[in-house]
Formats: C-alpha cells, structure tokens, sequence
C-alpha cells in the first residue's frame, strides 16, 4: 500500500509541474500594473525588447520589474504582442522546435473593441514568426 502512496503522491505533484513548465525557450509572462504606454500595433509585428529599460518605457516599471523576476534578459528577450480587436481574440504559442517559435492569431468575431497586450519571454538564440488564422471562435 505505501508503495502505491507513494507513486500516486509522486503523480499528482510531479506531473502538474512539468506539464506547466512548457518550454524554457518561450514563455507567457504575466503584467502588472497598469500599462504605461497607449495600445497601439499590429498583431502580426510585435516588438521584441532586449533590456528591462526597454520594458520600463514600453509597458510601465511594475510590469517591467514584474517581468525581471520571471526571466533573464542575458538569455531572453521580451516579445510584447499589442493590438486592438474582439474580446474574443487569442494569441497563443502554436509550436516551438530548436529554431523557430510559431504564435498564432485567431480573431475573435464578437464586436466589442478590447485592448490586448501580451508579453512572452523568448530565448535569443531562436527566431519566431506569427500566423493569422482564417478560424474564428466565440
């Protein structure tokens, strides 16, 4: 019985953490705090910043120290995602391999006008592209 405890207890901890670990390469990175700068873009170019000043002018200094503790610039660059559309849009990380990471958009088809900012730490060693997808959800 012990025996099985134990790998029932190594399941239910051990599992959920890889499963949220995804790939150290690119990362979803949370925001705080109200953003600084007005929502302006396309979803389709976003910018990539390289230092935590970069961030700070960008999206406010509690965002940027919020994002300094979940990453590390000498590895990793910010990939800040603006735009404005559905409250039903999404951007989401479609694939990663060794080279190239892929986001895909997907419009959203209700009509109420949302500000989004998205923010993913990104190794520098990789290049990424972003898609549109022609499905929309609700």
């Amino acid at each position: 019985m012990t025996i099985q405890k134990v790998m029932m207890e190594l399941v239910v901890v051990v599992i959920p953490l890889f499963l949220l670990s995804g790939d150290e390469r690119v990362q979803p990175l949370q925001l705080n705090g109200p953003l600084y700068s007005e929502i302006r873009g396309n979803v389709l170019k976003p910018q990539l910043l390289e230092s935590v000043e970069d961030v700070a002018n960008l999206l406010g200094s509690q965002s940027a120290s919020a994002i300094k503790q979940q990453m590390q610039f000498e590895t990793h660059g910010v990939l800040v995602f603006q735009w404005s559309g559905s409250g039903h849009d999404s951007l989401v990380i479609k694939t990663v391999n060794d080279h190239m990471a892929t986001f895909q958009y997907t419009r959203g088809r209700t009509r109420d006008l949302r500000q989004h900012v998205q923010a993913f730490a990104l190794d520098k060693r990789i290049v990424w592209n972003v898609t549109g997808s022609d499905e929309q959800h609700e």
